[in-house]
């Protein structure tokens, strides 16, 4: 589909007052390539230009309120709200955001699910065909919004589901523990991290390539019938502990570290199984191997996401 083409799609979006959504909204603004549609509970509080591209629809997803209206026919809904410590929210609004895109004819739902859907048992590689096991509400939530969707949306509504690992980016709070510890810990609390830590695989993603992701999938011309699409950084060369701590001590002119005693990736993979049953195994990577089949290329590389979020700041939010 080219330029002009989409600019005659909308693309309606929830959740565009979050980090990921307003990245996603000054891509947009940026290309100028679709018109846009934002649900939100509170029109005062959402920043956006003013633009004829551009409409703000005060609405709430969980009660239902104002959400039909907000969408329009052939649109493709971009989902990316959540209600954080409220399970049955998110089934509420799950429900409401069916039932209005039945009404309103939209064309395509894409949504915005999370890598770690599958659960933490499985080791090594993950693909949209790894068995998912969750653990905990808020894998077990997740997995259960993607499964309303795939029952309730019907046939006439194309369904993409997107699954990223952690999204880092500024005013994110992924990775801002490490930031804030190598920043402000003493040399020996970060020496000791680094010796235990240091062989371990990090499964972040930035949240640029999020976007780039998302407009793939909102521009493809091929039919969606509930497919999954992973998307991470995990290929980069510099998804690691050591190599992620180099670039945020080198990004805040700090001292690089030389040598140390590091914990083998057996040994860590071990002590993760026993005492970290609710963390990411050591060695995972997530695949974005299905994304790139379908033309997906990143934007711009892990060091240059980690740079921009230690020079651009991180929330005020503990993480």
């Amino acid at each position: 589909m080219d330029g002009v083409g989409r600019m005659n799609q909308t693309l309606a979006i929830t959740g565009a007052s979050g980090f990921l959504g307003r990245c996603l909204l000054a891509e947009c603004a940026r290309r100028r390539t679709y018109r846009l549609r934002l649900l939100t509970r509170n029109i005062a509080g959402i920043q956006v230009p003013t633009d004829r591209m551009l409409s703000v629809c005060e609405g709430d997803l969980v009660s239902g309120y104002g959400v039909e209206e907000c969408f329009e026919p052939q649109a493709t809904v971009v989902h990316l709200a959540y209600v954080h410590d409220d399970p049955q929210a998110n089934i509420d609004a799950t429900s409401k955001l069916i039932d209005a895109a039945r009404a309103s004819g939209v064309r395509r739902v894409i949504h915005c699910s999370t890598a770690v859907v599958v659960g933490f048992s499985t080791p090594g590689v993950i693909t949209e065909k790894t068995p998912v096991r969750p653990r905990g509400w808020y894998q077990e939530i997740k997995w259960e919004i993607e499964q309303r969707l795939c029952a309730g949306l019907p046939p006439s509504i194309e369904l993409s589901i997107i699954r990223p690992t952690e999204i880092i980016g500024p005013g994110g709070i992924g990775l801002g523990k490490l930031v804030r510890r190598v920043r402000g810990s003493s040399r020996g609390a970060n020496a000791v991290c680094h010796a235990i830590l240091g062989s371990r695989r990090f499964n972040y993603v930035s949240v640029h390539n999020v976007v780039e992701a998302i407009l793939l999938l909102a521009g493809t011309p091929i039919p969606q019938t509930g497919d999954v699409y992973q998307v991470s950084d995990d290929d980069d060369p510099d998804n690691t502990y050591e190599a992620v701590e180099s670039i945020i001590r080198s990004s805040c002119g700090l001292k690089e570290r030389s040598g140390g005693v590091r914990l083998p990736r057996v040994a860590l993979s071990m002590l993760f199984k026993m005492l970290l049953p609710d963390h990411a195994p050591p060695d995972r990577v997530y695949s974005t191997a299905k994304l790139r089949a379908f033309g997906y290329r990143p934007v711009t590389t892990l060091r240059s996401a980690v740079r921009e979020l230690v020079t651009l700041g991180l929330p005020d939010a503990h993480s």
